[in-house]
């Protein structure tokens, strides 16, 4: 069947419909009489279409583009020291936009073309407002919602700033939506508007007015305190607190060795007061689950949501906080050459940790391979960062602190000292075998990658606590990193997993024998493992998103009131057992277990500022998280 020719209006017409506009008021202003020629000209209608989107996406994108580079320049700091970082990072951003927009003005086309034809009565200039706004509106939810974990950050003057921000991008967006919606009708219809072009402009000026409202209502109900840390916070008697994180190991997993009393410190826990609880794990990135361990807070609120940052071309600087626009950097400039990645480093995270409390008032501490902890930051106590078996190998800056700790250190990673215990030694070389056995030549790279470091951090952990350790933290992520490219068969890696989480129990019972603790922690996270993994007894999937808490605590528990918690819990117990306040972004602590009353209840722990150095070594972290298998 032969589709109908489109009819061509005659010239004679267009200038009747040219006179009509502008009568009215619609072809007076520049951008807006650019737009409306398109209705006035006698081509096929699709021809217009196309124009029309190209018009939009060049004019909307020009806009959005720089609205979202000033957006980067609010989020990051450090280009606020550069300012003409802006003028190509606007270029970066104007392909995107331009796409963006202009297949969206296509998707308000298409919603036109078929309410026109449903209701060819329509009034050409209220249906063009009513789709303008409503797909604003879409817009802007759209963009509050990939944006709200930046939004956090926008309380007091910044807010401010973002809602007349706001503002002026709606207005301008509103309008040219609207005429290149109504150059549309135009041409589809051959007719003209009914109302005046001045009788709409207190409707743009209530659309920016609302988005201007919008933004800081978002603003103050998402933001959280932007206070700095206090110098000074009430607190209470301060216990000693001890937390073992274990990556990559099933909740099935962890019941099972647990049942057969391969976990017998763990299992002496239990005996003696403690309480077992369960958590449904979020869906994030590992670096911002373990910091929220640490901080107690939600990603958006404590700043880690990935481990890594972006350079585009031509800037100076790197952009740690890129909010939506991530995925551009990483997945269409950077395969082209057109971004540059970097890490994220230790100066991205913007809440302090319990240890980082702890050591405030002088008290030794002794921190481990935790996630957000590079380059590692002189406290009262041993920070050994993230990664820091490859990058103390490697020799980079920032690997340990206090640097006096460093020889010491890095003398462990000499694989034929024998200054171990004959029984430890034997534990640790268990897992080797299992590798070398299950893997043949291919087990080098687990060996190098996951299982060696594993030893390295157990034994640095030993190797720095104090009977006067105030808080301890140690982060164990050999399970993860393994599951990632196993190809040993199934029992073998069950007994990796039993070796390795038994040389973890067995350093969390070696800890414990250093003075007395008052709280203690194991966390067992099923990691990247919690898809589609089955359960070692059974062969099938057994609740593999669920992980497991270990929860001891002098004054008692109670293990009947043991149920599912939060992991922003379990980091409550422990600021609380630190003594420190109530933190009203915080929950309270697990009711399983008796907590000190807390001194005080605060609106916010505040905010940290910590200008840590970036130093050029960071690549290589890049590169070591790389390697591991994170990025």
């Amino acid at each position: 069947m032969k589709t109908a020719p489109v009819k061509v209006p005659e010239t004679s017409h267009l200038e009747e419909v040219r006179d009509e506009l502008r009568r009215m008021g619609y072809l007076t202003h520049g951008v807006e009489r650019y737009l409306l020629q398109d209705a006035l000209r006698p081509v096929e209608w699709r021809r217009t279409v196309l124009r029309l989107a190209l018009k939009l996406g060049l004019l909307g994108g020009a806009s959005m583009s720089l609205v979202s580079a000033l957006l980067l320049a609010h989020w990051n700091e450090s280009l606020r020291r550069d300012p003409f970082d802006l003028i190509p990072l606007f270029f970066h951003l104007l392909p995107l936009w331009f796409l963006l927009f202009g297949g969206f003005f296509l998707i308000l086309a298409g919603a036109m073309a078929l309410a026109l034809k449903r209701f060819p009565g329509l009034r050409l200039s209220m249906l063009s407002l009513y789709l303008a706004v409503a797909g604003l509106g879409l817009g802007l939810a759209a963009g509050a919602w990939w944006m709200r974990g930046e939004i956090v950050h926008s309380a007091g003057w910044p807010g401010a700033l973002v809602a007349l921000g706001a503002a002026v991008a709606a207005y301008a967006v509103a309008r040219l939506l609207y005429h290149g919606l109504l150059a549309l009708a135009i041409r589809l219809t051959d007719r003209t508007p009914r109302e005046r072009a001045e009788r709409l402009q207190w409707t743009f000026v209530g659309v920016a007015l609302a988005a201007a409202l919008a933004s800081l209502v978002s603003a103050s109900l998402l933001a959280g305190g932007e206070a700095r840390v206090a110098d000074v916070l009430p607190s209470g008697p301060a216990g000693r607190v001890l937390v073992v994180g274990i990556d990559g190991l099933l909740g099935p997993e962890f019941d099972y060795l647990l049942a057969r009393g391969d976990l017998p410190v763990v299992g002496g826990l239990l005996e003696t007061g403690g309480v077992s609880l369960t958590y449904a794990r979020p869906d994030v990135d590992p670096a911002a689950l373990w910091t929220t361990v640490a901080t107690g807070l939600p990603s958006p609120l404590h700043g880690v949501a990935a481990v890594d940052s972006f350079r585009p071309r031509g800037l100076h600087t790197a952009l740690t906080v890129n909010g939506p626009f991530r995925s551009y950097w990483d997945s269409i400039e950077r395969p082209l050459g057109l971004s540059e990645h970097r890490p994220v480093l230790a100066n991205r995270r913007s809440a302090l940790t319990f240890w980082e409390f702890a050591a405030r008032g002088g008290a030794p501490i002794v921190a481990v391979d935790w996630w957000s902890t590079f380059p590692a930051q002189d406290l009262s106590g041993t920070v050994v960062a993230h990664g820091a078996y490859q990058l103390l190998a490697e020799g980079v800056a920032g690997s340990v602190a206090p640097a006096s700790e460093l020889e010491r250190l890095r003398g462990l990673l000499d694989p034929d000292r024998v200054t171990r215990e004959d029984s430890v030694t034997r534990e640790d070389e268990r897992s080797l075998e299992i590798a070398r056995s299950a893997l043949g030549a291919a087990a080098d790279s687990v060996v190098e990658r996951a299982l060696r470091p594993e030893t390295f951090y157990r034994e640095a952990f030993l190797l720095e606590i104090r009977p006067e350790t105030r808080a301890a933290a140690l982060y164990l992520p050999a399970l993860d990193l393994v599951a990632s490219d196993w190809a040993g068969g199934e029992v073998a890696f069950v007994d990796l997993v039993r070796s390795e989480v038994t040389a973890a129990d067995r350093t969390l019972g070696q800890a414990l024998e250093v003075g007395e603790w008052d709280t203690v922690v194991l966390i067992a996270d099923p990691g990247r493992r919690s898809e589609g993994t089955a359960n070692p007894q059974t062969g099938r999937s057994s609740d593999p998103r669920s992980g497991r808490i270990i929860l001891w605590n002098r004054r008692g528990c109670d293990a009947a009131r043991g149920d599912a918690v939060a992991l922003e819990q379990v980091a409550a117990g422990l600021f609380r057992a630190l003594g420190l306040p109530q933190s009203a972004e915080l929950p309270d602590p697990p009711q399983a277990c008796r907590w000190p009353i807390a001194p005080v209840t605060i609106d916010t722990f505040g905010r940290r500022e910590v200008e840590l150095a970036i130093p050029k070594e960071g690549d290589e972290y890049l590169d070591n998280l790389r390697s591991l298998g994170y990025l």
